[in-house]
């Protein structure tokens, strides 16, 4: 491994030696970003263990900047690049008790005012071939359809979608080296080796979510991982593919030695579409992990120090979770030439946190989860949407005995290049 980093140094290095000569010509910058502001309006309560059929009625409602952020590239070369993206979510960062229900309804101290600020994207681009790109710093995992498209005028819904961002973590970026590239003309392929996740933050509700590593000044490496995933765009207004994730987790927990000679590995496997005509929209996804060990992880964590804010409750075997979207711009019934849009939209999701379990890990029928959402989008511009939608959750299954969970929901995203020179 070692002869291989001082390799692609070499590599990288010599081809800016061979460059200085037209780097005050090629040089570019690009600063842009995107944005959203959410209203959410929710007829039931916070506490989901409130009673033995979930959630007691309420009536509430929130306001807040679920994210801004805001990135930069900057061209060396023609073929040499610098990205960063920093992220601000929910009004950045201060200290606040939150309140965990899921942790035995006990105050938790968060360093964190509601949100966070994050360096999502940091990383350097050597470009060799369409067909070979190489990247190394910290960029975003290619696992499922939100990590590759995310912007606000990605999705349809006034939030990101359940099914994914409950089940892996969104937006989810790692450390290490990537290539990529396209071939044939309409394959693009995306190969990754990453740091690993963490297997303290493993929980029932949101399964590996909050193994993503953020707590500690230091990503912990002891234990890599593999992305691959292949994407065909050969057929006109169509996209689709197939994502995968492999890696161990233990030797990056806080004390490895509580799983010492016991292998937590992560895999998923994911298949995605979509398809996008400009007047109509489709989007679908198939996404299942799997934990190995997913007992053991459980028991260990149940001891863990409180300390570390980990959520400290059983992790399954396996999750899973999918979901389809369609919309259609009415608009184009009335006026063929506005550049207006309205896409009336419904989207249907199905993710369980908790879908396998193996030894004494009970399956919690609250974490599965079914989803209905009917909205509309307004495309002021291309890049400006204004979205409302009303979602019904079906806890445990359609004739389960839980509440159902309505919200209620309205949003502005955006995104833009601010400036280019």
């Amino acid at each position: 491994m070692k002869k291989f980093y001082l390799l692609l140094f070499i590599l990288i290095s010599s081809n800016c030696i061979y460059s200085q000569d037209s780097t005050e010509q090629s040089k570019k910058i690009k600063f842009g970003g995107y944005g959203e502001i959410l209203y959410r309006h929710f007829d039931y309560g916070p506490n989901q263990k409130a009673s033995t059929t979930g959630s007691l009625a309420d009536s509430r409602a929130e306001v807040d900047i679920p994210r801004f952020a805001l990135s930069l590239v900057s061209y060396f070369t023609d073929d040499i690049y610098l990205e960063t993206e920093v992220e601000f979510e929910h009004l950045g960062t201060g200290s606040a008790l939150e309140l965990e229900y899921e942790e035995f309804g006990e105050y938790e101290f968060e360093s964190e005012k509601g949100g966070e600020i994050l360096l999502e994207e940091l990383h350097i681009t050597k470009i060799f071939l369409d067909e070979l790109k190489l990247r190394v710093g910290r960029f975003y995992v290619p696992v499922g359809l939100l990590n590759k498209a995310h912007r606000p005028t990605d999705y349809f819904t006034s939030i990101r979608p359940e099914s994914e961002s409950q089940i892996i973590p969104v937006v989810w970026s790692e450390t290490g080296i990537e290539v990529f590239g396209k071939l044939f003309g309409s394959l693009n392929y995306r190969a990754q080796v990453i740091n690993g996740l963490e297997s303290t933050g493993f929980s029932s509700e949101k399964w590996i979510v909050e193994g993503h590593q953020k707590k500690f000044e230091f990503i912990k490496a002891t234990n890599l991982a593999i992305a691959i995933r292949l994407d065909y765009s050969g057929i006109e207004n169509l996209l689709f593919g197939v994502s995968g994730y492999y890696g161990n987790t233990s030797g990056n927990r806080p004390k490895p030695e509580d799983m010492q000679n016991v292998n937590g590995n992560v895999g998923i496997l994911d298949f995605h579409a979509a398809y996008n005509s400009n007047d109509f929209i489709a989007r679908g996804l198939f996404l299942f992990g799997h934990l190995t060990n997913s007992d053991i992880i459980s028991q260990r964590n149940s001891s863990i120090s409180r300390n570390i804010q980990s959520p400290r409750t059983p992790v399954a075997e396996s999750a899973m979770s999918y979901y389809i979207e369609a919309g259609y711009n009415i608009l184009r019934f009335f006026d063929t030439n506005t550049p207006l849009k309205l896409f009336p939209f419904g989207r249907y999701e199905y993710y369980n946190s908790m879908e396998q379990v193996t030894g004494s890990v009970f399956a919690d029928p609250r974490f599965k989860r079914n989803l209905i959402t009917f909205g509309i989008n307004f495309f002021v511009l291309p890049n400006l949407v204004l979205k409302a939608d009303y979602s019904m959750r079906k806890v445990g299954g359609f004739d389960s005995i839980y509440n159902d969970e309505n919200t209620f929901g309205l949003s502005i995203g955006f995104y833009d290049s601010f400036v280019e020179f």
